[in-house]
Formats: structure tokens, sequence, C-alpha cells
């Protein structure tokens, strides 16, 4: 019977865990799988049930009977199968796990028959019979943790498949001998149907359930110089309405991995379960990568004379800004410019409902002169510049076809000081237009480059999200979905060798 339950009704529990060791903080990311999106697991599962259990490998059965002829030894031998039909099922959690439903089950099942007499003259016959089953159901339970490397598991833990009544009839030799004990041979059959079935669907979901969860993402690597740790907090949890699994939802430098120093907002109960899935990603997310880029240096920029765009109303030439700042232009007369762009701490992220996504941006801009002679460089002024944007979240498809959530920053503002200056002090206020095409020309489109990027939304592969909304709350953006799943074929294939 191996391979027989492998993708059926494991691609249900599965399906129940797509996300997804104990540490007591608050989750960087959290999901729900709600009651709608454990019944969709269900509709996809069964078909693949239906068809699967009809591969299974049916133990012969032997037995003895007492007949008006005599006691006889029988047997069933080339036991098969041919339907079985699950017209309803579902999936239902509660604070003990998932529990897997199906009932008005139907079956039809054919074998040989043949029988011998236990005395002399020890008559034999043979044959082949027919067998039609209704009022089944299946039960199997399931609980879900987590392993000291914050892998999401799956334990079996009961079965039952009940079958109510068997109808068995017999075919050639003395059919109507085997008729006369047929419920013998269905309470055999019974027994046999139901340690087969349950035995499978304990190992299958023990064995390649778990399996199959580790096409989950604990560790992502997002470029090459992060990855975000996707990690279970602890063992997902249950209600009647969802599953909620709790998530580290944090960005590492894969070449300094370090701790961000902040830790995770508090997120508030769950409400809304009217989608089959929810993400919740915090504004830690955000932060730390925000982090890990600023640590590694790679929130610096150069711009340099080529780089500015002839529809730009200024040149980085000194000449540019002899109206602006006649002290620049008098001690380095027609001198080219370099603008050196630096981030000085993490950006703020901020989510709330009533404004949306907030970025801040703490940075310097140090403006340096070129000799025209020797091409040596020399400091002109630093202004501190601490730039404001609005920051929009949308889910797409990347092109691997995964989902990602990515951002995408809107320039508002930006407040300039004076830090240092070799060409003494001027009013700053002067260079506010000047500045802010720097911010709208370079510094925008490089926060929404690496912003495109996106955070990876973990599932399982073979699921796609249909239809996503984004929601703000405080210190969060919620994704609501539907889910669409196409079972990978390396999956199957993975089953069928166990």
């Amino acid at each position: 019977m191996a391979g027989s339950f492998q993708a059926d009704f494991s691609s249900v529990v599965f399906l129940a865990a797509l996300f997804g060791c104990c540490w007591s903080v608050n989750p960087g990311l959290r999901t729900a799988l709600t009651s709608k999106g454990l019944n969709y697991a269900c509709s996809v599962g069964i078909p693949i049930l239906e068809k699967e259990l009809l591969t299974v490998a049916i133990p012969d059965i032997s037995g003895d009977a007492d007949t008006p002829i005599g006691s006889i030894s029988y047997s069933l031998s080339n036991i098969k199968l041919v339907s079985f039909k699950i017209p309803t099922a579902s999936i239902t959690s509660s604070s003990g796990g998932l529990s897997a439903q199906a009932s008005g089950i139907s079956i039809y099942v054919t074998a040989d028959w043949h029988y011998r007499e236990d005395s002399w003259p020890h008559i034999s016959d043979s044959g082949s019979l027919d067998v039609s089953g209704s009022s089944i159901s299946l039960e199997v339970g399931v609980v879900m943790g987590a392993d000291s490397k914050g892998h999401a598991t799956l334990s079996s833990t009961t079965c039952s498949f009940n079958i109510g009544n068997l109808d068995v009839h017999f075919s050639g030799g003395a059919a109507w001998l085997y008729n006369l004990f047929s419920d013998d041979i269905a309470d055999s059959l019974k027994d046999s149907l139901r340690g087969q079935v349950c035995d499978e669907a304990k190992s299958t979901i023990n064995t390649q359930g778990n399996a199959a969860l580790e096409t989950l993402p604990v560790i992502v690597q997002v470029d090459s110089i992060s990855e975000i740790d996707f990690r279970l907090l602890q063992s997902p949890s249950f209600t009647s309405e969802y599953m909620e699994t709790l998530h580290k939802g944090e960005f590492y430098s894969i070449a300094h991995p370090v701790e961000a120093p902040f830790t995770p907002p508090p997120l508030p109960p769950i409400a809304n379960t009217t989608k089959m899935i929810y993400f919740w990603l915090t504004d830690y997310i955000a932060e730390s990568a925000g982090f890990v880029y600023t640590m590694a240096g790679a929130l610096q920029y150069n711009i340099t004379p080529d780089m500015i765009p002839s529809s730009f109303p200024f040149k980085l030439n000194t000449a540019s800004f002899k109206a602006l700042i006649p002290e620049l232009y008098q001690k380095f007369p027609n001198w080219p410019m370099q603008l050196d762009l630096n981030a000085t701490k993490p950006p703020d992220f901020t989510f709330s409902p009533s404004l949306g996504g907030n970025l801040t941006v703490f940075g310097d801009m140090a403006v340096e002169v070129v000799s025209p002679t020797n091409k040596s460089m020399q400091l002109a002024f630093v202004l501190g510049l601490i730039l404001y944007a609005d920051a929009s979240v949308a889910v797409k498809t990347n092109k691997s076809g995964g989902d990602i959530a990515t951002f995408n920053a809107t320039f508002l503002k930006v407040d300039m000081t004076l830090l240092e200056s070799n060409v003494g002090d001027f009013n700053v206020a002067v260079l506010q237009t000047v500045v802010n095409l720097v911010c709208t020309g370079f510094v925008i489109p490089t926060i929404n480059q690496y912003g495109s990027t996106g955070i990876p939304i973990p599932t399982v592969d073979g699921v796609t999200l249909v239809n996503p909304t984004v929601t703000f709350g405080q210190d969060y953006v919620v994704i609501g979905s539907d889910i669409n799943y196409i079972p990978p074929p390396s999956l199957y294939n993975s089953k069928r060798q166990h």
C-alpha cells in the first residue's frame, strides 16, 4: 500500500501548514490560515485522494467458517479497489490541532475467492466477488510543532476509518455457499481496509508530510548582502477559525550576521478571517533590512558630473552655484563637483492605519570639488539631511514565480542643516531646490531599487496568492489573500520513492 495515500491526505495537511526554536518574543512575521483556506486545501486534496487510493495493494485475506456442509477454509486474493468516491470532506482546527474528516464515502472492490473443505473429501472451488461499500467515514487528527531549527513539523495522532455497510456478492462455483457467510467475509474486509488505510495515512503524514514542509522557506537569501530568517518562534497554534504561526521575520547580514538592536512590535488579536490566508509584516522586518544595508555600507551613493541628466536645471560645477553660494565659486572658480551621499543611521519605517507607510532616511551629503589641474578632491561643505517619504506596499510575482511584498517610496520633503563648511557659513535654504532634485532623481530611485527586490512571502512550493489585498495597521502591514495550489511534480516523485 506504499505510495497510495501519499499524494492525497498529505497534500491537504501540508497545505494547512503553508508556513512556516522557541523564543518568547514578538514575531516579525505572523501568518494565519483560516477555515476558508483549510476548506480550499481539502477541495484540492480530495480528488487526489480518490485517484491515489485506486492503486492500494490490499493483502490477501484467509479464514475459516462453519457452513451447512461443514467447516471450510477460504481465501480472497487479487483484491482491488476499483472505485473510491468522497462526496463530503472538510478540515477543521481547534486548540488540539487539525482534524480532516470525510463522510459518505462509497467504495467498490473486486477479488477472487477460493475455498477448501476441511474434512474428506476436501471439496474445493473458486470464483470471483464484488463488494460495494457505503456509509464510510475517515477522520485523521494531526498536530504541528517546530523543531530546534525553526522548521515546521507534522505528527499524526489519531486515525479512524469506519465502514458502515459492505454488500458482498459472489460469482462462479458454489457462490451460493459463500453467500451463506458473506458477513464473515465483510468483517474480514473491513478489518483489512481499516488497518491499511489508517497505517498508510499516519505514515504518509509523518514522513511525506514533513518532507513537503521542507519546501517552506526558513532562511531565504535576498541578494549578495542579506538573507531573511523565517524560523518559527514556537509551535503553531489553533482556534476554531484559523491556524496561526509566528516567525522570526528578520533580515541578517550574510557576511556579518548580528541581531538588530531593536525588537518587533506587539500585534493585535486576529479579527478578520474572510480571506484564506493572512500575513502580518511588521515594520521590524523593514527596519532590520535598513540596519543590515546601512551596516554593510550599501546605502552610500556618489554622484559625479557625468551622471547629471541634461534635463536637470543645474550641472555639477561651481559655476552653477555662483548665485546661490558665491563663496563656493570664489574659492573654487568653475571647478567640477561631486556629491557623496551617505546614510548615517538605519532608515525608520512606520506604518499606521491613518497615514499608511512612512519612511525617514537619515544621512549627510558631502559636497566635494575637483581640481581641474591635478584632479585632487577637496571638501567644500557637508549637509545633514533628513528625507521624508510616503511608502506604498504591493504584492507582486518575482522572476522565479514566487510572491513578494514590494515597497515604493514617494518623496515628500528633505530637511537640511550645515554640518561642516570650508567656504564659510551660508543659508542652506538656497539649496532646497537642488537637494530636492538630488533626492527625487537619485536617492528615491535607489531606495525603490531595493524596494522592488521585495520581501519574499513564505509559502510551500506550488502555492500562489490570488487577489491579495494590502492594509496598513499600527506598526504592521497585513496582506490578505486567497490561494491557488498546484502540487509540484517533484513532490509526487519524492512520495513514490518512499
